[in-house]
């Protein structure tokens, strides 16, 4: 993983994200671009930094290039404030909307990963909320790590990586766990393969060995697996997750089910807005 893409709207919560985005390339000696999405009517060769044509005199369009120049310059103060160890912190205001240019960033630049800032909130007010993360989630070819709280830096010890444990199917892990296997190994990190089950279930034995066959048939690296138990596996796991002090949880989402089902969006969607450890997340569907 060596391109991570912060989107930001220049707030706290986006400044938050490039906190852990930076310990993250620190470790592994990647590149961040911290991108400001505007859509505006000036094409992919307009400067933020340039100076205005003649064409764009008029009142409107000289407050829009006013804006982007003054986004422009506060995600380089954001980026200075954050500085790498090595390599770059990129930073532009991208020429499109949210919702349409975060894909087409991606897609041009060969994005790796990105992290972003959300309230865990679904309000409409709010520009990064996590019903915006979701659909960043669904639509990206890419994992996705979403930061609610104050992000403090903690190491990256462990990593916990949530399976559940259901139904028959043939989604194929091998991409993601690639991308897990990736991103554990550069940071130094440890996983632990967690499966939730209900109070009442007496067969841990199995499911654990079921776990370890899963793991070993996709190529997991350095892990553990432990079955818990909890009524709401969304809390369950968040428990596991900070008795092992883990900083990343990890989260396989898909809108069809498996053998190993991963966790339905709703589920998963849950665990982005209740969980205050920054949570992985890769959709099978997309990658």
């Amino acid at each position: 993983m060596k391109k991570i893409l912060v989107p930001s709207d220049l707030s706290d919560i986006s400044e938050n994200a490039l906190t852990l985005a930076v310990d993250i390339a620190n470790k592994m000696q990647a590149d961040i671009y911290l991108v400001n999405f505007v859509d505006h009517p000036y094409g992919k060769s307009f400067t933020a930094s340039g100076d205005a044509d003649a064409k764009y005199g008029d009142e409107q369009n000289l407050f829009t290039i006013q804006l982007i120049r003054k986004n422009y310059e506060r995600l380089g103060n954001m980026a200075d404030r954050a500085a790498l160890d090595s390599n770059e912190i990129y930073y532009e205001v991208f020429d499109e909307d949210f919702e349409e240019g975060i894909n087409i960033y991606v897609e041009e630049k060969g994005i790796d990963l990105i992290v972003m800032g959300t309230t865990g909130e679904e309000t409409l007010e709010e520009f990064f909320t996590g019903n915006h993360t979701e659909q960043v989630i669904q639509q990206v070819n890419c994992p996705v790590i979403s930061v609610k709280e104050r992000y403090h830096p903690v190491g990256f010890d462990h990593i916990v990586l949530g399976i559940d444990l259901k139904q028959d199917g043939k989604d194929d892990f091998e991409k993601a766990f690639a991308y897990i296997n990736a991103l554990s190994t550069g940071l130094g990190a440890k996983m632990d393969v967690v499966h939730v089950a209900d109070p009442s279930s007496k067969n841990h034995d199995v499911l654990k060995d079921q776990l370890v066959d899963f793991s070993q048939r996709h190529g997991l690296l350095n892990y553990n697996v432990t079955v818990t138990e909890n009524r709401d596996k969304e809390r369950g796991l968040i428990a596991f997750a900070h008795a092992k002090g883990a900083s990343l949880l990890a989260v396989l989402t898909h809108v069809e089910g498996g053998f190993f089902r991963v966790f339905s969006h709703s589920t998963s969607e849950e665990i982005t807005k209740e969980s205050d450890i920054p949570v992985l997340t890769i959709n099978l569907h997309n990658i």
